[in-house]
C-alpha cells in the first residue's frame, strides 16, 4: 500500500470515529450517589459490600440492574438480616427506577415514604415480609405506571386507599398479612386485575360489585371480616382461576350458581352460604382445591361423578336451615 493510500485509510478511520454516536456512560453519577446513600441509611450493611465510591461502574454492583442505556433500573434487597432503618428518601433519585423490592427485611421499619412519588417510571413495587408499619399512603396512586404491588406480611393499618381504584394499569395488588382496616374500596374488585389478594386482615363490610368480564384470574379475599353476597365474583364468561373467600360472613344461594370453567381453586368455607350444592360443579374439569365445609348448605349431594370425586371432606359441617342435611356423602 502506498503512503497516500495509507494516509488516506487513515482519514477515514477518524472521521468514522468522530461521526460514531458517543456510548452512553454506564451508572450515571446522580446514580451511583443515590445508590450510596441508600446504603448508607440502612446502617451500611455487609449485604451492600459491593456498593463502593471505589467501584466505578454501580451495574456491576449486587442488587442492582441497569437498562441497555445504563441506568439503574431495578434495585432488589432481599434475605438480609443486616439491613436496618427505615426505606430511604434517598431511592427517589433513581429517576428511571422500574422495579423496587424490598423482600425479607426484618430490620426494615418504619412508614412507607412518600417520595416514592418521585418514581414516575416505577412499574413492579414490592415491600414485603419487613416490620414497615402506618398507613399505605394516598400518594402512592400518583405513581400512574405501577403494574404491580406487593406490600404482604407487614404491619400496616388503616385502610386500603381509595385512590388505589384509580390506578389504569395496575393489574396485581397483594396486601395480605398486614392488619388492615375498613372495606374494600368501590371499584377495587376490577376485572383489569391478573390477581387481587387483601387475605387476613380485618376488612368488613360487603364486597364491592363489579359485573367487568376481563382478565381477572385470582381473588383471595380470605379471613376477613367480610358480609353480603359475593355470588356475583362468579358471573359468566368470567374467566376466573381461583377464587378463596373463606372465614368470612359472607351469606348467598349457592344452588344456582354457574361457575366459570377455568375455575381450579375454590375455597368457600367458614361463611353463612346456603342453598344446595350446584350441580354445575360436575362440570369443572380442572378443579383441583374444593372447600364447601362450615356453611349452611342442605342437601341431598348430586350424584355426579364432578361433585363427589373430591371426596366427602369439602362437604362436611354444613348445619342445613330449613331443608335436608348434608349428610349423605358417604353414601354415594
Amino acid at each position: 500500500m502506498t503512503s497516500t493510500a495509507s494516509f488516506l485509510v487513515a482519514i477515514l478511520l477518524l472521521v468514522a470515529v468522530a461521526a460514531a454516536p458517543a456510548r452512553a456512560t454506564r451508572c450515571p453519577q446522580s446514580d451511583k450517589q443515590a445508590l450510596l446513600r441508600v446504603k448508607q441509611s440502612l446502617g451500611n450493611p455487609a449485604t451492600l459490600s459491593t456498593w463502593s465510591p471505589a467501584s466505578a461502574d454501580c451495574c456491576e454492583w449486587d442488587h442492582v440492574r441497569c437498562d441497555e442505556a445504563g441506568n439503574v433500573n431495578n434495585v432488589f434487597i432481599d434475605g438480609a438480616s443486616d439491613v436496618r432503618g427505615q426505606i430511604p428518601s434517598a431511592v427517589a433519585g433513581l429517576k428511571l427506577l422500574m422495579s423496587l423490592s424490598l423482600f425479607r427485611l426484618p430490620g426494615l421499619s418504619g412508614p412507607i415514604p412518600a417520595c416514592l412519588t418521585a418514581l414516575p417510571n416505577l412499574q413492579f413495587l414490592t415491600i414485603s415480609h419487613t416490620n414497615v408499619s402506618g398507613v399505605i399512603p394516598d400518594s402512592l396512586a400518583r405513581i400512574r405506571s405501577l403494574d404491580s404491588v406487593d406490600l404482604s406480611n407487614n404491619r400496616l393499618t388503616g385502610p386500603i386507599p381509595n385512590s388505589f381504584s384509580d390506578l389504569p394499569n395496575l393489574r396485581s395488588l397483594d396486601l395480605r398479612r398486614n392488619q388492615l382496616t375498613g372495606p374494600i374500596p368501590a371499584g377495587l374488585v376490577q376485572g383489569q386485575f391478573r390477581s387481587l389478594i387483601l387475605s387476613y386482615n380485618q376488612l368488613t363490610g360487603p364486597i364491592p360489585r363489579d359485573d367487568a368480564q376481563d382478565e381477572i384470574n385470582t381473588v383471595d379475599l380470605s379471613h376477613n371480616r367480610l358480609t353480603g353476597d359475593a355470588s356475583f365474583l362468579f358471573a359468566a364468561g368470567r374467566p376466573i382461576g381461583k377464587v378463596d373467600l373463606s372465614w368470612n360472613d359472607l351469606d348467598f344461594d349457592l344452588s344456582k350458581l354457574v361457575f366459570p370453567p377455568e375455575l381450579t381453586y375454590l375455597d368457600l368455607s367458614h361463611n353463612r352460604i346456603r342453598g344446595t350444592v350446584p350441580s354445575s360443579l360436575a362440570a369443572l374439569s380442572t378443579l383441583q382445591t374444593l372447600d364447601l365445609s362450615y356453611n349452611r348448605l342442605c342437601g341431598p349431594l348430586p350424584r355426579l361423578h364432578g361433585v363427589i370425586r373430591h371426596g366427602c371432606k369439602p362437604y362436611e359441617h354444613n348445619q342445613c336451615i330449613g331443608g335436608a342435611p348434608l349428610g349423605e356423602c358417604h353414601r354415594l
